[in-house]
């Protein structure tokens, strides 16, 4: 069975941009299951209940477990293999002689859910964790420009948290309301304006890097040359 994981970031960007609605039409296109973890759900759901600030976000992304477009993973498998995989992520960089922390358990977790359940991708719009997964190397450049200053890599460690990582696909909330794009999943909000097409996704890509997916603007121009011709 075809499956993808998602961490919080892309929950929390779709939900803020009002675009959570289209995983329904998404799932049904990938003909595949869309997973979280018992952590994303607690970040994502049972703490913002707590709250006034994210409770109607948190109501909305319930409703989305409740009509079975998400599923829930509780597995102690999974948790296990997110400690184990946080530990070694967690002292691959150094900065001043001390481990910089770089990922949280949430994060980790969607991972090993991917890893032991074997699925296609994980979701996740948080940089760091994506670069250390697709470009451990330059993870180090990365945080050094934020730290101000020299970053040391720890080669063994970071080998072998690639070696745990490497056949897994990342995506990001962008990737996925691209494809939402391309299938017309959005063109109800294309308006009678110039370039109805290229203004869509183009407010659908910067909401959702203003709202934490990390993408540049570059990038987004590129999607934009790509995909309206």
């Amino acid at each position: 069975m075809k499956s993808l994981i998602f961490d919080t970031g892309p929950l929390i960007s779709l939900t803020l941009n009002n675009l959570l609605w289209t995983l329904e039409p998404l799932k049904k296109e990938f003909n595949g299951e869309f997973y979280i973890g018992k952590i994303t759900k607690k970040e994502i759901i049972d703490k913002p209940l707590a709250t006034k600030q994210f409770k109607f976000e948190a109501l909305q992304v319930l409703q989305m477990i409740n009509n079975g477009v998400l599923k829930v993973i509780d597995d102690e498998k999974i948790r296990k293999k997110a400690i184990d995989l946080l530990d070694i992520a967690n002292v691959c960089f150094k900065a001043r002689g001390n481990p910089i922390q770089i990922c949280h358990l949430g994060e980790m977790e969607s991972v090993a859910a991917a890893l032991i359940f074997g699925t296609n991708a994980v979701v996740i719009d948080e940089r760091t964790t994506r670069v250390l997964i697709e470009s451990p190397e330059r993870l180090a450049n990365l945080l050094e420009r934020k730290l101000h200053t020299p970053v040391a890599i720890d080669h063994g460690k970071l080998n072998e948290f690639s070696n745990e990582v490497r056949k897994i696909q990342v995506l990001r909330s962008v990737e996925l309301m691209t494809i939402a794009y391309e299938r017309g999943i959005l063109d109800r909000f294309a308006a009678k304006i110039p370039n109805p097409q290229k203004e869509l996704l183009d407010g659908v890509l910067w909401g959702l890097k203003i709202n934490g997916c990390a993408i540049s603007g570059k990038e987004i121009e590129e999607i934009l040359k790509i995909e309206v011709k």
